[in-house]
């Protein structure tokens, strides 16, 4: 995947960067990731959850229900007499049901909706968890207190059943994990099991919400899941699940506001935090959409940290937060306001890391040219950390180049900061976006673990670069695609066609889906081609390719021309050869799109159709020394195949020059495959193509070094049989005895199993045994058992039988026209020779009629001719 620059972004100013980095601002930035230190974990800010929002001078108790007050704040965005109090809860603690995500239709006077319920609703009952409850708990939950929902425990992890349309908000709250249902529900406390963390746990029912507090004693982490039967709440990861790829919330801005997307919201509450006495406006979900990553200051509200749902701590009276069918909308006196907080960046990784703000083009380069000053005029002691702030602002404005210059000086100026896992997320950022893979694979991490799931959609930006992970990269991409709109302009112009395109081209449905409405221009009507290709409408994708190769923009016309390539190819409409041609012609422009290496790939698929395997070799090696090149994990597939098609081919080779050429090639690339079987595969050809050179030598230890990596008894047998000829070659037929007994095996299909004899019958034969070699080949017709079978008569000088084994074996070697090939004169000349001395003159005239005047090289044409000549003919020529 290439990342090129913005045009768009085109700065002059007037402080030079040399005041600032003397002469070596472009320094390669992965000279200071080498010298990386440990992660110095002093320096990392404790997790955002467990961080409360205001300081607590005292542990929090939780009171009874005779201990309830009243809110002392008053809700926003509803006046008191729409407000509907919750009264019940434990001391400091109320709740108002805001909003609802989709209002119902006016309800009949026989009935009301759960927002309009009487201020002088029932008491809340708060139960605390009970000890002693049935091992089966989850299973007597399920009916208990009359068809209310209830609330299942183990050890580890309680079940919270729920019914479908129940939001659900989870967040840390000083030291209680706190769960908001926004429905009344009859929960079975008793169902509990009084063991492990969750025996301290309470539940508060209220007439429109419910409360489940979990007092926390220590710093663990508690998961939360959802199931067909409700969520799951534990202090270990779901088993079975990939709880690093759960969904985070990532906010954008709307209309409106700051919108916290979610697939289904709940209702919208306010309650009022024991901890801080924060007014607290909880937005929850009534499906699995994750929270927010990390702890945001606002001016007037604090966004805190979540498991699930949306928590805003609203200092100030003008905050409000209302649902709307796309998700919590977060608002001041109900309208839009400027995000100073920073509240669309989520991670600490885009805010703090990499130092992104959502701001107008001409103020982030203000913002740059003030941090350049700052860092000239900056002491030695603040020096690396105004350096760091200039690194940054050049990152947001989009100059990623400058980016990585100015944190590669800081770096030579101070290299114990590379230990900073900010620090090398931004120079792994910047040299990514720079072009430099190889820079960027700092991006792999190891990082925090409270920031593994926020460096996620970095690191699917550096897998769609490198490439060869693409299904895992575009994953990656989707799950926190909304989160790149939100990236400044500059930034985000870079990013998302990437993006987007990664997500089209290898994406799932789901993926796709969620991107969600791209922005308009050629590279989406790209990214929308391929989503078109991919879901089968192969005619709308072949049109609209077709059309985006006459797009102005160089690269996406070259990509289109790549699919419209493709696609002639594979329906039929060009021919492997002229597809070839077809990508030679776009090599020019793909080298400058910086897209030479995955063109050549496609010519080398053309080549391969076409089974011209050396030609597809070479486009392969062109590839792997582009400019650009790609991973050889991307070509090792195309490779493989392309060098079993030249050991195929050689296997089948008469021309000796030919054969040299094939072999070279393979030894060439057998380094650079890794181990495994298709690698064994591969040199079981080469090995037999140097034995049929005569380089028995080379060909054992091919032999040797490709068994080991066979599992299968087939192939390891067939390799077996090819390391015993090799070793009957060096004249060694006891290694040839042990290379049949290593690799033998019951039940080997029958071919197989008569090669093996005929090995075996050659070693016998080596060492003397004429009759057991004899015996191994009873029955058996092949052209090799003949040949054995012959040269056994030979030796006892038995020349008709000799002669009649190698007469069935010329009959199908030796063609009746074309040029003879050295076998197969060898051949010819063995059975004259052997004829000759039985007296056979009718097989002397066969051979004679099959050869003709077909002329032989070297001496083997005279003594061809004198020994199938006719008696007389002999005669004569001996008379003077």
């Amino acid at each position: 995947m290439h990342f090129s620059k913005v045009p768009c972004v085109k700065r002059c100013f007037a402080v030079s960067l040399a005041v600032l980095l003397s002469c070596s601002v472009a320094m390669p930035g992965l000279g200071a990731g080498r010298r990386a230190q440990p992660v110095r974990h002093a320096r990392q800010a404790p997790a955002p959850r467990k961080k409360p929002a205001r300081p607590v001078k005292a542990p929090v108790k939780t009171a009874t229900p005779a201990q309830a007050t009243p809110p002392t704040a008053a809700p926003t965005g509803a006046s008191a007499a729409d407000a509907i109090v919750l009264k019940g809860l434990p001391a400091a603690w109320a709740a108002t049901v805001l909003d609802k995500p989709a209002p119902p239709p006016p309800p009949s006077p026989a009935s009301a909706s759960a927002g309009n319920k009487p201020a002088n609703a029932k008491t809340a009952k708060t139960t605390p968890a009970k000890a002693g409850a049935p091992a089966n708990a989850a299973v007597a939950a399920a009916g208990a207190n009359q068809g209310g929902a209830s609330v299942a425990s183990s050890q580890d992890r309680i079940l919270i059943p729920t019914p479908a349309g129940v939001g659900l908000a989870a967040f840390q709250s000083g030291n209680r994990f706190i769960i908001v249902l926004d429905k009344a529900e009859a929960m079975d406390t008793s169902a509990l099991r009084g063991d492990g963390i969750f025996s301290a746990l309470t539940v508060t029912t209220l007439p429109d919400a419910t409360l489940i507090q979990v007092p926390l004693p220590d710093t663990r982490e508690l998961y939360l899941s959802q199931q067909m039967e409700g969520w799951v709440l534990g202090d270990k990861p779901p088993p079975g699940n990939d709880y690093g790829d759960r969904r985070v919330i990532n906010p954008r801005q709307a209309e409106g506001g700051i919108l916290y997307p979610m697939r289904r919201p709940g209702r919208v509450l306010s309650i009022t935090d024991p901890a801080s006495n924060a007014r607290l406006l909880v937005g929850t979900s009534t499906t699995d959409d994750g929270g927010i990553l990390s702890l945001r200051k606002g001016e007037g509200y604090d966004v805190w940290p979540t498991t699930e749902g949306v928590v805003i701590a609203a200092w100030s009276q003008g905050i409000g937060l209302r649902a709307t069918p796309e998700g919590a909308l977060l608002s001041m006196d109900g309208k839009a306001f400027p995000d100073t907080g920073a509240a669309v960046y989520a991670s600490d990784v885009d805010f703090k890391w990499l130092g992104l703000r959502d701001l107008p083009l001409p103020d982030l380069a203000k913002r740059f040219r003030a941090a350049t000053l700052a860092a000239a005029a900056s002491e030695p002691a603040q020096r690396f950390a105004r350096r760091l702030d200039a690194a940054k602002a050049a990152f947001a404005l989009g100059s990623f180049v400058e980016a990585r210059g100015i944190l590669t000086v800081a770096l030579e100026d101070d290299p114990e900061e590379a230990a900073q896992p900010s620090v090398r997320f931004l120079l792994a950022a910047s040299e990514l976006l720079s072009g430099n893979r190889q820079g960027a694979s700092l991006l792999e991490g190891p990082w925090p673990d409270n920031q593994q799931r926020a460096v996620q959609l970095w690191r699917g930006l550096y897998l769609a670069a490198l490439g060869g992970r693409d299904t895992e990269a575009s994953h990656m991409l989707a799950r926190d695609f909304g989160r790149l709109k939100s990236y400044p302009a500059a930034v985000r112009d870079t990013i998302l066609p990437v993006a987007a395109e990664e997500i089209g081209r290898y994406g799932s449905q789901d993926d796709v889906e969620a991107m969600g409405k791209l922005p308009t221009g050629a590279p989406y009507e790209l990214v929308s081609a391929f989503t078109q290709l991919r879901s089968g409408n192969r005619k709308a994708a072949y049109a609209g390719f077709e059309k985006l190769t006459r797009d102005k923009d160089p690269l996406v016309a070259e990509k289109a021309m790549e699919q419209k390539v493709s696609l002639d190819l594979a329906n039929g409409s060009m021919t492997p050869p002229a597809a070839a041609d077809a990508f030679e012609l776009l090599l020019p422009d793909a080298r400058l799109a910086g897209r030479e290496a995955p063109v050549r790939l496609l010519q080398a698929d053309a080549y391969m159709r076409a089974q011209n395997w050396p030609a597809a070799l070479g486009a392969i090696d062109n590839a792997l020394s582009s400019p650009a090149p790609i991973a050889v994990s991307v070509t090792t597939p195309l490779l493989l195949q392309t060098l079993a098609g030249i050991a195929a081919q050689g296997a089948k080779e008469t021309d000796k020059k030919a054969l040299l050429y094939d072999t070279a090639m393979l030894k060439s690339h057998l380094s650079i495959l890794p181990p495994g079987e298709k690698k064994a595969e591969v040199m079981g050809g080469y090995a037999g193509m140097l034995l049929n050179l005569g380089l028995p030598d080379d060909a054992a230890q091919a032999y040797s070094d490709a068994i080991p990596m066979l599992d299968g008894a087939e192939a390891r047998a067939r390799l077996g049989e090819g390391l015993a000829n090799a070793d009957l070659a060096r004249k060694r037929p006891q290694d040839a005895v042990t290379a049949l007994t290593r690799t033998d095996a019951p039940d080997l299909p029958d071919d197989i199993k008569a090669a093996r004899r005929r090995a075996a019958a050659r070693v016998a034969l080596a060492l003397g045994d004429q009759a057991k070699a004899l015996s191994l080949l009873q029955g058996d017709t092949s052209p090799q058992a003949l040949d054995t079978s012959a040269r056994i008569h030979e030796a006892k000088n038995e020349w008709a039988m000799a002669a009649a084994d190698l007469r069935i074996v010329a009959e199908t070697a030796i063609p009746q026209t074309g040029t003879l090939s050295d076998s197969q004169q060898a051949l010819a000349l063995r059975l004259a020779s052997d004829a000759s001395q039985a007296g056979d003159h009718a097989t002397l005239d066969w051979i004679a009629g099959i050869v003709g005047n077909r002329s032989m090289t070297g001496d083997n044409d005279r003594m061809f001719r004198l020994l199938t000549q006719p008696p007389d003919a002999s005669m004569a020529a001996a008379s003077p």
